[in-house]
């Protein structure tokens, strides 16, 4: 089976919480590596709690990943023991050419995904990971912008091309809708109009290291309680 896309799902152990049956299913055209990221104490060297916690912790990441696998789902496992969570989920994400990162959330279904487009920047990457999920289920897409100074194109313009670009791709127009939104706080707009949906698509707006995502993408998702993929930007 060919993958277009590889999706890092991290999990923060021990206890961690499972992700949603319905997001699974929606990763059937793509692969994933299920990431355990096992938190230590500062004064815990990464070793030692390898020998202590590595075979329960292994356990509950194999657990973690059986509906991945349920769902025939290419998957593979790292597990890895350390402080710094953030700094790990780019690391692994760079190491194993994952070029989607999800934030868990809470998610009863997948009918109606919300994609906030900044720019032409990573647009190529965006709407091709949107088209992938977008064949995997029934639900429509809102293309979404929020007009700057600095836009190359208008906000018309832009969210038109985004939605040639998915019909292109074999998604129905009827499924598309398209969302313009005047200047403003962008993290925050973006949270607000986000809750009236099931399912996010961020762009990574700078390079992923040593920072997460770049701010507005991690601001969404530490204020979102939805579910949120957001597509690295390799060449940055």
């Amino acid at each position: 089976m060919s993958t277009t896309h590889r999706v890092l799902v991290p999990f923060e152990l021990p206890d961690a919480t499972p992700i949603p049956s319905t997001i699974v299913d929606t990763l059937t055209p793509m692969a994933a590596v299920v990431l355990g990221h096992y938190g230590l104490p500062e004064q815990t060297p990464p070793s030692v709690g390898r020998d202590q916690f590595e075979a329960d912790a292994q356990a509950e990441l194999d657990d973690l990943a059986q509906p991945f696998r349920d769902a025939d789902v290419p998957v593979e496992t790292r597990l890895v023991f350390g402080k710094a969570r953030e700094k790990t989920i780019d690391r692994v994400a760079v190491e194993e050419d994952c070029d989607v990162v999800l934030t868990p959330g809470e998610a009863d279904g997948v009918d109606r995904l919300f994609v906030p487009l900044r720019g032409t920047e990573n647009f190529d990457r965006i709407l091709s990971f949107v088209a992938d999920l977008l064949s995997g289920t029934d639900a429509t897409v809102t293309l979404f912008h929020i007009e700057d100074e600095s836009d190359r194109l208008s906000g018309e313009e832009l969210l038109a091309d985004a939605a040639d670009r998915l019909v292109e791709a074999g998604v129905d127009t009827d499924r598309i809708s398209r969302r313009l939104s005047a200047e403003g706080d962008v993290s925050g707009r973006i949270v607000d109009i986000g809750a009236e949906f099931d399912v996010l698509v961020l762009g990574e707006t700078e390079p992923s290291l040593p920072r997460l995502f770049g701010l507005v993408p991690a601001r969404v998702t530490a204020d979102t309680d939805d579910p949120a993929f957001v597509v690295r930007n390799p060449e940055e």
